[in-house]
This record gives structure tokens, C-alpha cells and sequence, in this order.
């Protein structure tokens, strides 16, 4: 029984055959980068709606199996009409002899073998629905990160580490969050709320036409209150930004706070960004609240109506008579219709606070300042010469040159200290040569070679750059070590640690290399 649930469950979750699972695709796929440049300029939804018909016949699937959902939870609604009007009376006549149980038995027979259909869909729906969001929030993933790698230096410096930190993280599950939601209701919700107008208009438009009126009333408060949310969720994404930058300015700057004895102003700084978290989100949250209120007034104002219509029509005060079945059918079909007006103003809210998240992405995905990174038109070999002839440099945004007519030639193998003031550009000529940054005017060559015939990557891996600020990876000393030469053998790690006169202690660490 187990083993076949099991088969069962991955069956439902199970790839299509001939489709290559999402995880599948390389990170650098043409098809992000297709998508990217196509989708460009446009605005954060449509963008996003883009990246999810990307997986066009998953998408298919998905809405095929939402729809069937949908549909085959109608007729439990719509039967309780029958069973009242027709069932129940029949089964009571007196000219039975006795009450007849068959028909009702045939009634809950006919529902009991329409659920499992029912499920069977719902199961289909879920998996499929989930399956394209998995897809969709990884491929955004993918595309953001392979925009990032091509981004230049100057981007990393201008947003912080803070703030791409909270893009990628809690910016991304906002997205994957309305992704979700939305996928996993809103189709059906819509689906529910036409089948059930269309059902109602049939049978009773009389009372169909007031159950309608709730939906324009609850779309009338959305369309007031919607400018409101969005306020409050660009606040909320701002205060999200700002805390994530000071959070990581209070981790990584621990050495100097604890050495200047500041640690209750730093602890202040964020405790301030803390406060402000909390007040927009509060704020975000009762706003909401507000909005999910008169939704339900409007709901409620217009059940209300039909209660008493209805009411008033099988007691026959109307004009026209309607029966106890046709009521209590319509007041479950009534659901139906709330529940595609609900599936709307889900969209809504949740869109809300996803679209500052979502515009952001967007921001990275659209940014211009991308580094050349130029491909090597041919292997050399780079004894290590630079001549720098006339080099003038400006960051971006600013007025002043760092490095104005600069010019300096170094010898293969010649050692060269460079000392000067604070911001006279020592930093700035070490990025110049390792092509950070493009000079503004002048030029650099590499034993005669220009940059653009060796290329960035093969100046670059023939290069080795050391900071003033040792960044360390998140796993082995080992792995640290072969950082740049992936497929160095152990024996060659440990003579590059030996020769930095790092392998004693890292020989009386716990694991030795393998030590995180």
C-alpha cells in the first residue's frame, strides 16, 4: 500500500517524458538571456508574466487542470437544487406507501463518485500550478545572477552588498510568494466565479443580477484603497533594503566597532532600522486589513439582500416564485461568484506588495552599467610588462579625475610599492591594470598587448590579486585555497599554503583543510 502511494505521489509531481527538468538548463542558458533582452523596458508584471509563458505548455497543462478543478466542483452546488425540488419530494409522496430512500441513496452515490474526480483534478491542478512556479522563480533566479556576474564593479559599490542581498533573498520570495498565490487560485477562483454567474443568469437571473452587484463594489474599494497599498509596500521594501545594508555593515565592521569601543551606537543604527521595519510593516498590515473589511462588507451587504429577496420570492411576495432548492442552490453558487471576485482582489494584494519587490529585479535586470568583458582574440603568454601612457580616470557620477594623466612603465618580474595619500588612487591604479575599470583617456598594455587582444578573463586568470580585506568562501580552507585553480591537486594546495606560510596552522585546526 505504501510503495503504491508513493508511485501514485510521483507520478502527480512527475517531468513530462522528453522535457528536461528546470534544474537541467545551464546557468548562462540562451533562453534567460533571449528573455531578458525581449522583455526589456517593460513594466514589472508583464515582465513577470513573460517569464512564467516562457514555460508555455506547462502553463497549459497548469490552467487545463485548474479549469477542470473548477469545474467539476460546480455540480455539488448545483445538485442541492435538485435534491430539494425533486429528491426530497419525490421520496415523500404519500402515494409510495412509505418514504422512498432510494432516490436520496442515488443522490449521495452521485456525489461520493464525482469527488474522487473532483480530487483527482485538484491533485493535477496543485502539482502542475507548483511545478510552473518552481520553474518560473528559478529561472528569474537564474537570469538575476547571470546579470549580476556581468554587472561592473562600480554597480557593486553604488547598491551594497545590503541591498542586492535583500533582492535576491527576500525580495525574490515575494515574488515566488504572489507567484503562489496567484497560481494556485486565481484561475480557479475565476473559473468558479464565470461558471457559477453562468449557471445562476440561467436558472434564476432575477436574484443573479443582485448577487453581481457585490463584485463591482468590491472592485470599487480595491480601485480606492489600491494607491494606499502601494505606498505602504514601497515603504515597507525601502525599510527592508535599508535594514539589510546596515545589518551587514554590523556584521562585517565587528573588528572596527568592538576596536573604537562603539558597539551601543552601532547596535542603536539598527535598532533604528528595526523600528522602522516594524512601524511600515504594521502599517502595511492594518491597510490591508482595512482592505479585506470592506471587501467583506460589500459581500456581506449583498448576501444579506439575497437572503431577504429570496425570502420574499418563495414566499411569494416577488412577483415570481422561487422554490426552497432554487434559494439554498443559489446561496452555494453565491460562493462561487465571491470567490472569483476574491480570487481578484487576492491578485491585488498580493501584487502589491510583490511589485516593489519585483520593480527592483527589474532595476538589475535593466541596468546599463555592464562590464565589457571582452574575449581574448588569442592565447598569449603574459610574462607580466604594463605600461600605462597618458592614463586619466573618472568614477562615474563624480566631477574630479582620480588619476589625471598618468603614465608609468614596469618591467617583467620587477617588484613596485605604490605609495601615496588617502584617495590619490592607489586602489584605483590596481583596478585600472586588473580592468575593473576603463581608463577615461589613455592607454594600457600588457607586454605591448592591449587589453582588448588578451581579454579580461585570460588577463585575469594569469593574475593574482591579494586585498588588504581577506574575503574568505563558506566551506573548506582547502576550497579557499583552490579557489583559483579549480583542478589543483591536494599536494599542490599544500605547497601554495606552505609558501604563504599558512600551512602550521592550518595543520592544527580541528579538521586541518577540510576546517570550514
Amino acid at each position: 500500500m505504501r510503495e503504491s502511494a508513493i508511485r501514485l505521489l510521483k507520478f502527480l509531481v512527475a517531468e513530462p517524458a522528453g522535457e528536461k527538468p528546470a534544474g537541467a538548463e545551464p546557468l548562462l542558458s540562451d533562453a534567460s538571456n533571449r528573455l531578458k533582452v525581449s522583455t526589456r523596458g517593460i513594466s514589472p508584471l508583464k515582465r513577470l508574466l513573460a517569464l512564467v509563458l516562457a514555460e508555455r505548455r506547462q502553463f497549459i497543462r497548469a490552467t487545463i487542470w485548474q479549469v477542470l478543478q473548477s469545474l467539476t466542483a460546480l455540480p455539488f452546488a448545483a445538485a442541492i437544487q435538485y435534491l430539494f425540488d425533486v429528491v426530497i419530494p419525490y421520496a415523500a409522496d404519500p402515494t409510495h406507501g412509505r418514504f422512498a430512500w432510494w432516490p436520496i441513496a442515488a443522490y449521495a452515490l452521485g456525489n461520493l463518485l464525482l469527488w474522487p474526480v473532483h480530487a483527482w483534478a485538484s491533485v493535477q491542478a496543485y502539482a502542475h500550478a507548483g511545478l510552473l512556479n518552481r520553474i518560473s522563480v528559478a529561472r528569474l533566479r537564474r537570469i538575476v545572477v547571470d546579470q549580476l556576474q556581468h554587472l561592473s564593479l562600480g554597480f557593486y559599490t553604488a547598491r551594497g552588498a545590503g541591498a542586492l542581498a535583500n533582492q535576491l533573498t527576500v525580495d525574490m520570495g515575494r515574488v515566488e510568494g504572489f507567484l503562489g498565490t496567484v497560481g494556485n487560485g486565481f484561475v480557479p477562483g475565476l473559473t468558479l466565479g464565470v461558471g457559477a454567474t453562468i449557471y445562476l443568469m440561467i436558472t434564476n437571473p432575477v436574484l443573479a443580477s443582485v448577487a453581481l452587484l457585490g463584485v463591482p463594489l468590491q472592485l470599487l474599494v480595491l480601485r480606492r484603497m489600491q494607491e494606499r497599498i502601494n505606498e505602504h509596500q514601497r515603504r515597507v521594501q525601502a525599510s527592508g533594503e535599508s535594514f539589510a545594508a546596515k545589518i551587514v555593515e554590523f556584521v562585517a565592521g565587528m573588528r572596527v566597532t568592538k576596536g573604537l569601543g562603539t558597539e551601543e551606537l552601532a547596535a542603536a543604527d539598527v535598532g533604528r532600522s528595526i523600528e522602522e521595519i516594524r512601524i511600515t510593516g504594521f502599517e502595511a498590515a492594518i491597510t490591508s486589513r482595512w482592505l479585506g473589511l470592506w471587501t467583506q462588507f460589500a459581500w456581506f451587504t449583498t448576501t444579506t439582500l439575497i437572503y431577504t429577496l429570496g425570502a420574499l420570492g418563495v414566499a411569494g411576495y416577488l412577483g415570481v416564485h422561487f422554490t426552497i432548492g432554487q434559494v439554498i442552490a443559489f446561496i452555494g453558487m453565491y460562493g462561487y461568484i465571491q470567490a472569483g471576485a476574491g480570487a481578484i482582489t487576492s491578485f491585488v494584494d498580493t501584487w502589491a506588495a510583490a511589485k516593489p519587490a519585483m520593480a527592483k529585479l527589474v532595476e538589475v535586470l535593466d541596468s546599463d552599467e555592464l562590464e565589457e568583458y571582452l574575449q581574448p582574440k588569442r592565447e598569449v603568454a603574459i610574462a607580466g610588462a604594463i605600461t600605462l601612457e597618458g592614463v586619466r580616470f573618472r568614477y562615474p557620477r563624480t566631477e574630479k579625475d582620480t588619476l589625471e594623466t598618468f603614465s608609468l612603465s614596469i618591467p617583467a618580474g620587477q617588484r613596485v610599492g605604490v605609495v601615496g595619500e588617502t584617495g590619490a588612487g592607489k586602489t584605483t591604479f590596481l583596478d585600472l591594470i586588473m580592468g575593473f575599470y576603463s581608463p577615461t583617456a589613455g592607454t594600457i598594455r600588457y607586454d605591448g598587448l592591449p587589453l582588448s587582444e588578451i581579454g579580461k578573463r585570460q588577463l585575469r586568470r594569469r593574475s593574482a590579486l591579494m586585498t588588504q580585506d581577506a574575503f574568505l568562501w563558506n566551506t573548506t580552507i582547502r576550497e579557499n585555497i583552490r579557489l583559483g585553480r579549480p583542478g589543483a591537486t591536494d599536494a599542490e594546495v599544500v605547497i601554495a599554503a606552505t609558501r604563504a606560510q599558512a600551512h602550521t596552522f592550518i595543520s592544527e585546526t580541528e579538521h586541518g583543510y577540510e576546517t570550514k
